[in-house]
Parts: structure tokens; sequence; C-alpha cells
């Protein structure tokens, strides 16, 4: 008993501290790439890259802070004064439309003494700072500053983010230099165009932590093959597991497709569920008339954070009270199963004997994910 205690001990501050130099995780990430494809198939990541806080410092810096994040739904910010605020590993993000009708984002900071401009979503005419009321207009230029003189705040404005809208969803990067987003999605969107994303209305929306690594939880929605074993009551009678083909996928995301056997075929040309991955962290799954999808990112190399939109075409009417509580019902009891697995996930990899696969053809998508990853942080 007391080896088995040491043992844990030990397995607990290796997972916390890594256990090896950065550069000894960057030789053993670029000869895992170099060697990840082998006679009997594609070899996961490496464990140590799920259970290290030298390697979260470097995800944070290599890709969070330079790479395209969703931050909602073009629905949910319509009228001028519409606004949505999330924070990006640390930096707290406000999405506004203004008055123009354009769509904004700034760092959620009044640039007087760096407090939370607003909290939460809602509607509101100006900007107002809780702490000196400094004001702001809603394309963050600076409106007043109380018991201040002008010229001492004429330059004054928000800290401005970089935006686009892809398919009515709004990304957010905290890199000015960052390339645009759309280019690296143009096979996505000849693959998904015909459901139109951006019509869709947003009905519903939640937040949740879970006790593991954020790359866990992405290669859990990369990939299908799980569904007949974890899911196999609530999601493998309608999408079975057999009916998986993936997809080439592209530069920026993987895809992978199923039959879906009670979809609705009017927007639906082939009838089948489409899957994808927008790297880093945002999965989605689309059948018909909706879409759920996640944006995942970590608090800490062993726990990430997560906000989840369900989404519809209105334009058939809404669902009725039973039908829309049934349905999120079903969402609700299958990511409440991917959390357990998840969680358990997690545990084995942090005492670093698992992911010697192979992988299963299904997870091809898997690992392009972690190929993008491996080519972010050793880049």
């Amino acid at each position: 008993m007391l080896v088995c205690a040491e043992n844990a001990s030990w397995n607990k501050n290796l997972a916390g501290t890594g256990g090896r130099s950065k550069r000894e995780l960057l030789d053993n990430l670029d000869s895992w790439r170099a060697n990840s494809e082998t006679d009997t198939g594609r070899i996961p990541l490496l464990p140590e890259f799920y259970s290290s806080k030298d390697v979260l410092k470097m995800e944070v810096e290599k890709i969070f802070r330079k790479e395209w994040i969703c931050a909602g739904h073009i629905s949910e910010l319509k009228k001028p004064g519409d606004y949505l605020t999330f924070d990006l590993v640390g930096h707290p993000i406000l999405v506004v439309r203004d008055r123009s009708d354009e769509l904004r984002a700034f760092s959620n900071v009044c640039r007087h003494r760096s407090a939370r401009l607003v909290d939460g979503s809602g509607n509101t005419r100006l900007l107002v700072c809780p702490y000196h009321a400094w004001t702001y207009e809603l394309d963050g230029k600076l409106r007043g500053a109380p018991l201040m003189k002008p010229e001492q705040v004429k330059d004054v404005c928000l800290n401005d983010l970089r935006l686009e809208v892809w398919q009515g969803l709004i990304f957010v990067n905290l890199d000015q230099q960052a390339e645009p987003l759309a280019p690296r999605l143009e096979s996505l969107q000849e693959e998904i165009g015909q459901f139109n994303l951006a019509e869709m209305e947003v009905v519903h929306t939640y937040d949740d932590e879970v006790d593991c690594n954020w790359k866990v939880l992405v290669e859990n929605f990369c990939e299908s093959y799980h569904v007949f074993r974890v899911h196999k009551t609530t999601l493998e009678p309608d999408t079975p597991t057999s009916s998986v083909e993936v997809m080439p996928g592209g530069p920026g995301y993987n895809h992978h497709t199923m039959s879906c056997v009670t979809a609705a075929t009017a927007n639906n040309k082939d009838n089948r569920e489409h899957l994808s991955c927008i790297y880093p962290g945002l999965t989605f799954a689309i059948r018909s008339a909706s879409v759920i999808w996640l944006s995942i990112q970590p608090l800490k190399y062993n726990r990430l954070k997560m906000r989840a939109w369900v989404a519809k075409d209105l334009s058939a009417g809404r669902a009725t009270e039973s039908e829309f509580k049934t349905e999120m019902e079903l969402v609700a009891a299958f990511m409440a199963e991917d959390k357990i697995i998840n969680t358990g996930v997690q545990k084995g990899l942090e005492c670093g004997v698992g992911n010697c696969g192979p992988l299963n053809e299904m997870e091809k998508t898997n690992w392009q994910f972690s190929q993008y990853v491996a080519s972010k942080l050793l880049g």
C-alpha cells in the first residue's frame, strides 16, 4: 500500500510539472510527428502532452492567443447596442454591435484603471465603466471622463480586437497579425454551405467545465467511433457508428459525416449529419435544420471550460415546448455521457501508459487535429 501511495504521489507531481524540460517535450513531439503514421496505423499524441503545465503554457501562447476563437452567433447580436462577453485564456472580451450596425470586438477593460466594463450579455446605449464612470461609445471611442480635462483623454479608446464572421459564427483573435480565417475554411464552406448557418437562430446556450485537458474533449467530438458504445441509447439509434465517413479536411479543420435516420431532408441534400472541428477548439454537429456547437478552451492542464450553443432554422416555425424540452434533454444526456468518459480518459493519460494506438480509421480526424497542435507548438 505504501508503494502504491508513493507512486500515486509521484504521478500527480509528474503531471503537474510535465516531468521534462521544454526542449525535451518539443523533441519528443517532433519525433512523434515524424513517426506517427506506421504500418499498423496512426499513433495518438503522447500522453505527456495532456498532463503538463509547460505544454499548456506553450499552447496558450502559440495557439489560443494567436488563433480564431468562436464568441457566438450573429443572431445573438441583432440590434445596435446588443453585446456579449467572454474570457479567452484570461483576456476579457466584449463583442458589440455598434450604431453603424457593425460588429466590433474589444478588450472588456476600461483604459483608465483596468476595470471590467460589462458582464454577461444584453443591450446598452453606452459602455460605462463601473469604477469611475468613464464612458465609451459603442465603437470604442471615449465619450467622457468625469472631472478630467478633454485634452487629457482625447486619444483614449478601447483596445480593438480582430473580428471575423464565418457562416454566421463570430470569431475573435487576440493577434493583430493573424491570417484571416475564411480562406482556410473554403473547402468546409462547400461541404456545409447548404445548411445556411447564418440564417439560423440561437435557441439555447450553456456553460460548463470538465476535469480533463482541453484536447481530450476536442478529440472526443472530432470522432464518432465511440458513439456505438458511449451513446448506444442516445445517439447510436439515429446516427449509427457504422455509417461514419471521414472527409479529407483542410489546414484549419477536420470533418466527418454520419447517416441520420430521422433527419428531415428539406435542407439536407445528403441526409447526413456533418461533424466538424475548426481548430483549435470549435466543434459542431449539423443536421437538417439545427446545429449544436461548442467553443472549448483550457483553464488548467487538466480542466477546461466550454460554451455550447443550439441554433435552429425557424423558417418552418418554432418547436413546441414539449419538443424543445425533449431535444434539450437529449443534448444534456449525451453531453453527460461524454463528460464521464473524458474525465476518466484524463486520469488514464496522467498515469502515462495509454495512447499507444493504433487509431481506428474513423479517428483519422483526431490524428489530423494532433498534427495541427504539433505544427503550432513546433512552428
